[in-house]
């Protein structure tokens, strides 16, 4: 997964650095290039269906050791021919962080246009698989030609988990699959748990509640979703992932001091290393987000241009574009001061927003937002 190019917009977004975009903008093009399977060796693009795969470079696909498509695929010695979805989902994004990048800084943008559009369609064509209502792991025959959808032995789309639904963080859905998505994301029968969202379908054939990610909550990718659902406008689901995983986080930190790698979905409690720091990330940003004045948060899909916070955190004025599909009304997270009423605008016309705590305000701009100013200023009382 290139979580440096989530890193990337995650630190354009708060900075707004002129240089750091031009210093980073040829290295991650490269990046880039090499993933969609532009660059010198790259073997990442080398099938007929378009469809991304990354096995010559490392066993992981998306991170999951235990992933049950990816066991099956490196089994049975099929990673000439089989792709999973999350390569070809997250490079489209990636190709999307570089269209916004290169329009920033004034640069052409049709190899990431192009990239975007091939991609999307190779997933459409090829992996949606709509009677289960995920994306698929797709077969190819010798010549690269793909042939079928992988399935396990007992019939079913053997992709029922966070692979399956990660076309939420490329934003090349229709609005009835990302209802689909969403609604496997956050069922009980699916992958939502008491504790957070698990890797694998609850109901799959395959699902082991005593696996390492098959049966287990990681925080990683549940922060890949709750961008995703900032992008398509839905609060209170983007809420009930991030306050879950904090709530589960503190209860172990709590008990035991340690700094869990996954959480198991028996019971919530942490387990594997006990000093995975590195995965605490997504649980400070979280925090961030809706407990700490003077942060801003928004979706994969936009693109902050300027920030003016006052010193008190009682306004702010954001100059920000958005990039999604026409359909989304993307939703913003501005927390502010605790204490005072708030009057939000978009454009100088009043915008919908509710106040998740004192202070955290839940902004929801129009769907196709056209460039604008957000300004949220503490009224008088």
């Amino acid at each position: 997964v290139p979580t440096q190019f989530y890193l990337f917009h995650e630190l354009w977004n708060r900075t707004q650095s002129a240089e750091m975009l031009a210093y980073f903008y040829p290295r991650l093009q490269q990046y880039h290039r090499f993933m969609a399977g532009r660059l010198g060796s790259s073997t990442t693009r080398t099938l007929k269906s378009n469809l991304l795969k990354t096995w010559d470079y490392f066993y992981n696909s998306g991170g999951w050791d235990d992933y049950p498509p990816q066991l099956y695929v490196h089994r049975n010695q099929l990673e000439e021919r089989v792709t999973p979805v999350v390569t070809t989902a997250h490079v489209i994004r990636t190709a999307k962080f570089m269209r916004m990048a290169a329009l920033a800084l004034g640069l052409d943008t049709g190899e990431y246009d192009e990239d975007i559009d091939l991609l999307s369609e190779a997933l459409q064509r090829y992996a949606w698989d709509e009677p289960a209502g995920y994306f698929s792991y797709v077969r190819h025959d010798e010549q690269g030609n793909p042939v079928a959808i992988l399935r396990h032995e007992s019939g079913q789309n053997f992709n029922r988990g966070l692979d399956g639904v990660s076309p939420l963080v490329a934003g090349i859905c229709t609005p009835a699959q990302e209802q689909r998505l969403v609604g496997q994301l956050m069922s009980a029968r699916a992958l939502w748990t008491e504790y957070g969202v698990t890797a694998v379908d609850q109901s799959a054939a395959y699902y082991n509640p005593d696996g390492y990610w098959n049966g287990a909550v990681w925080m990683a990718h549940q922060w890949f979703m709750w961008r995703a659902l900032l992008d398509l406008g839905k609060a209170d689901h983007a809420h009930q992932i991030a306050q879950t995983a904090l709530e589960v986080w503190r209860r172990e930190v709590d008990s035991s001091y340690n700094c869990a790698e996954h959480f198991l979905v028996q019971n919530g409690r942490g387990a594997g290393w006990h000093h995975f720091g590195g995965l605490s990330t997504p649980v400070l940003s979280w925090y961030g987000a809706y407990h700490r004045s003077g942060r801003l948060s928004v979706g994969l899909d936009t693109w902050v241009e300027a920030v003016a916070l006052a010193a008190d955190h009682r306004a702010i004025t954001v100059r920000l574009k958005h990039f999604g599909p026409p359909h989304h009304a993307p939703l913003v997270i501005a927390s502010m001061a605790a204490g005072p009423i708030y009057t939000v605008t978009w454009n100088g016309a009043p915008a919908p927003c509710q106040e998740r705590y004192p202070g955290t305000l839940e902004i929801q701009l129009p769907a196709n937002p056209a460039p604008g100013e957000l300004r949220v200023i503490a009224a008088e009382r």
